[in-house]
């Protein structure tokens, strides 16, 4: 066990999350560009993708060029001069986009795959989340949101080539002709500002696409990992019907936000196009006139044409920060997801430690490896200790009591200070690993994850543990698969029945290293001759204390001793051939 602190030593304040700033849509941001010296991708990026553009728009000047100082006076050397210059363009075009393209892309990457860790660090945390979120939920927004706040870094430095391109674009005009270079410049900013002004309610419909999507995936997934019960209960056509409406709200959701998607851009490209149709309609009109040349008329027309396509890119900026922005403001939702398990302030740590301290000094006796006391409202739990060698029966007639009393034990939800006790030390005042690392407490719907039956039973790279094995009873069935206990479950294990992945479920939790084990329900999908092997079994573990939360007679019958709780009841304690004979209520709960 571990040593006692005495009552003047001060307890270590449990980790809780990192005090720091909250995760706001800013902040994220600059997460994704900035953190683990990606900004030096970043820069990179945009340099070359800026060079590329700068080239690109290099290209219409230097034919124009061309063809008023070597065409138009039939100069071949100096023709041969142009094509050299214009091949030195396109060498640094070609390599430039490769270089800057490279950049960006890795910023991209490495971007995303940070989010993603946060959000696995955020739903992980040992703390747990207040709020529950369905599987479907989190793998959304650690996938598509986090992709596409980490396309940041390609809205940014192709936002700046094409600004890069368009500024080239404009110099080139106004060395051709001050009014043409003018125009554009000043109607750059005009046009970007209009076309802000339309993304609002494109930001607002992307952020209801996403998170219509993210309920349809939610219930997809839940449906699918739940489809035996849905089949033994009937309710197929109930949860189809309901993911039916779920998949036709997502789908609404993503017609309206492409609908206004389309009608953005197609403004935008409307206003550009008219533009520099007008553009290179005084282009032409100066051509005539003889104010411009041929060549700048190549030239002119050779710019305008370019020049569309950065000025649409940059038109889509706030289209695309305002998508950005709105999967942002759902990954910092869920990272500043108020924790399950709060942690104690300095003050009632103190307090609770030095409690504990007294009580063990005042009776002198070693501390139980677990004790529950009976000291808050609104919690019904019968009061009662675990040490090692015990097999500790709990009854509570109410499901939803015994669900709350593991997920308590299991520190997945908030137990008030001096409730629980490990090895003579308040829970409440723990670091969650720890408390974990003498306690595990499973829920009764324990899943089974694709892999081996061996990676699905045992614990990292540990060999099996036949005592473990032959208590879950799972050896008459394993040795029918195809590879034994190296057959490869998929599906969560759909293609074994319920009462088989109960038993892998209990067979993983034997093989847990943790001091104590906490046993929900273990055998209710399984027959009575299997339960008694069970029962059997679970008398092997002299070196666990072992708590089952169950309501089943042939569990109870090898306790130690049960304890029944529950709301309005009083707790009884007793072996449970003493409860049979002495209470009714116990008789009627778990029957003879």
């Amino acid at each position: 066990m571990v040593t006692m602190p005495s009552s003047s030593t001060t307890p270590p304040c449990p980790p809780g999350r990192n005090k720091q700033a909250p995760w706001k849509v800013s902040r994220l941001f600059r997460f994704t560009l900035f953190a683990n010296g990606r900004w030096k991708l970043l820069v990179a990026g945009c340099a070359g993708l800026s060079l590329h553009q700068v080239s690109e728009a290099l290209v219409p000047a230097t034919i124009g060029a061309a063809v008023d100082n070597a065409i138009q006076p039939n100069d071949a050397g100096a023709l041969l001069g142009w094509i050299g210059a214009l091949a030195v363009v396109f060498v640094v075009l070609a390599l430039s986009w490769r270089f800057g393209t490279l950049a960006t892309e890795r910023s991209f990457n490495y971007g995303s795959h940070d989010l993603r860790q946060l959000v696995v660090e955020r739903t992980l945390h040992p703390r747990g989340m207040a709020t529950r979120r369905a599987p479907g939920e989190i793998v959304a927004i650690a996938s598509s949101d986090a992709d596409r706040v980490a396309g940041l870094s390609w809205l940014i430095s192709g936002g700046l080539a094409a600004a890069a391109g368009v500024i080239t674009s404009a110099v080139t005009l106004l060395l051709i002709s001050v009014p043409l270079g003018l125009a554009v410049l000043l109607a750059t900013p005009i046009m970007l500002l209009v076309m802000h002004r339309l993304t609002k309610p494109l930001e607002n419909r992307s952020d209801v696409e996403q998170s219509t999507a993210a309920r349809a995936g939610a219930l997809a997934t839940d449906f699918i990992t739940g489809s035996r019960p849905l089949n033994g209960l009937g309710a197929e056509d109930a949860a189809i019907s309901r993911y039916r409406s779920a998949s036709r709200a997502s789908l609404t959701s993503a017609l309206k936000a492409i609908r206004a998607k389309s009608a953005y851009t197609g403004a935008s490209t409307a206003l550009s196009a008219a533009f520099l149709a007008g553009i290179a309609f005084f282009a032409a009109w100066f051509a005539v006139q003889g104010t411009i040349t041929v060549g700048q008329l190549v030239a002119v027309v050779g710019v305008a044409q370019f020049v569309q396509g950065p000025m649409n890119w940059l038109g889509f900026l706030s289209v695309e920060l305002a998508r950005k922005r709105a999967s942002a403001a759902r990954i910092a939702v869920l990272l500043e997801e108020p924790d399950a398990v709060a942690a104690l302030e300095a003050a009632e740590l103190s307090t609770a430690a030095v409690g504990s301290a007294a009580n063990l000094t005042a009776t002198g006796e070693a501390a139980p490896l677990l004790e529950l006391r009976a000291v808050a409202a609104g919690f019904d739990f019968p009061p009662f200790t675990a040490s090692i060698g015990e097999i500790v029966g709990v009854v509570l007639p109410d499901g939803t009591e015994a669900r709350q009393l593991v997920d308590t034990l299991g520190f997945r939800t908030s137990a008030p200070p001096g409730m629980i006790s490990i090895d003579g030390q308040d829970a409440a005042g723990l670091d969650p690993l720890h408390v974990r690392s003498r306690v595990f407490a499973d829920s009764h719907d324990g899943v089974l994850f694709r892999g081996s039956v061996r990676d699905n039973v045992a614990v990292a790279d540990a060999p099996l543990d036949e005592r473990a094995m032959a208590a879950a009873a799972v050896g008459d069935f394993v040795s029918q698969l195809p590879e034994g206990t190296e057959t490869v479950l998929t599906g969560h294990g759909q293609s074994l029945s319920g009462g088989q992945r109960q038993r892998l479920v209990l067979g993983r939790s034997l093989h847990q290293q943790q001091a104590v084990l906490v046993l929900h329900d273990p055998t209710t999908a399984v027959d009575t001759a299997t339960e008694a092997v069970i029962a059997d079994g679970l008398r092997n573990f002299p070196d666990k204390a072992l708590v089952l939360v169950t309501t089943s007679p042939t569990l109870l019958s090898i306790c130690h001793r049960v304890v029944v709780g529950g709301a309005d009841r009083p707790p009884e304690t007793g072996t449970h051939r003493e409860l049979l004979t002495t209470s009714a209520g116990y008789r009627e709960v778990v029957g003879s």
